[in-house]
């Protein structure tokens, strides 16, 4: 079986696990995928948000941890002045405040702040995050609100641009778990005001950006002809993924008996316990170009131990 990634500019109104179900089943239709295979995405986007979508099925969902803890980048719209009770467009608004008349000099000072200083995120009502098992959202549904611990988040880029007097246009790059929705609330509440998404849209995914995508409707058109997988522009196979992670090659004896299924608690013994130098979470061993394991580094230091083997 052909395994892999489509990389997929997702459009507005659907969910995430929308497009993995229509690709699912128009992909089932042709004869290089079997019944049953497994298939899966590398980070959620809210049905209001449009963009990189990285799509993997076969042995590429193996990589989907090493995906979804990928950095990101967005663009979109903030709206200043009022806040709705989910933080974007599809909500409704709650409060309502003046906006401050600043430049965009002064707007792009207070978003240098969440780049330069230690920025703890609130995790929204309205989140899959889970409180004893329960969904935020279940509880913001039924019109409860707990409290959340604030968690620590690295925003490596946040630019703004005036778009109108009371909407912001922005550009930021974070860390995998980064509520966007909150960033905007967060910044309104820097410059003494409210806000909430208008729109929002991922540029970049880890090492894929909106030029690697196609279309939804273009790619189960592509199925629906059954065309050959290769000829599909964003198609990536499984050699080709994660080139953001660090590589590591790995000698003759040791992916060898990888492949033969070596276990994790003799790794030691096999010499498949790795030390690198970097700030990646992940890294990919190689053998000849071929993607053998994903390894992931331990709580302490820089060693990686085994956590997947592709077959």
């Amino acid at each position: 079986m052909v395994s892999g990634a489509l990389l997929i500019d997702k459009p507005i109104g659907v969910t995430s696990s929308g497009v993995v179900t229509q690709l699912k089943w128009a992909m089932q239709n042709n004869d290089y995928v079997p019944k049953g295979f497994r298939i899966g995405h590398g980070g959620t986007l809210d049905p209001f948000a449009t963009g990189v979508l990285v799509v993997l099925f076969g042995e590429g969902t193996k990589l989907a941890d090493a995906y979804l803890h990928s950095v990101k980048a967005y663009d979109g719209l903030i709206q200043l002045g009022a806040q709705t009770d989910t933080g974007d467009p599809t909500g409704s608004i709650i409060e309502e405040k003046s906006a401050p008349l600043l430049i965009a000099d002064q707007w792009n000072d207070l978003a240098q702040t969440f780049v330069t200083m230690d920025y703890l995120q609130v995790p929204p009502m309205y989140s899959a995050k889970k409180k004893d098992g329960v969904a935020l959202y279940t509880l913001a549904r039924a019109g409860k609100t707990i409290e959340r611990e604030a968690i620590l988040k690295k925003i490596s880029k946040f630019e703004i641009q005036l778009e109108t007097e009371s909407s912001l246009r922005f550009e930021a790059h974070c860390e995998s778990g980064t509520y966007i929705r909150v960033l905007a609330e967060d910044l309104a509440k820097r410059a003494g005001t409210l806000a909430h998404l208008k729109s929002l849209r991922r540029i970049r995914s880890s090492d894929f950006s909106l030029q690697d995508c196609a279309s939804l409707p273009a790619t189960l058109s592509h199925f629906k002809e059954k065309k050959p997988l290769g000829e599909l522009p964003s198609f990536r196979e499984l050699n080709k993924l994660a080139s953001h992670l660090p590589q590591i090659e790995l000698g003759e004896v040791q992916a060898l008996r990888l492949r033969q299924g070596v276990k994790a608690e003799a790794e030691t013994q096999s010499g498949l316990l790795l030390e690198m130098h970097c700030q990646s979470r992940y890294a990919l061993g190689k053998k000849e170009g071929q993607a053998i394991a994903l390894f992931e580094k331990e709580s302490d230091f820089n060693r990686f131990r085994l956590q997947r083997v592709f077959n």
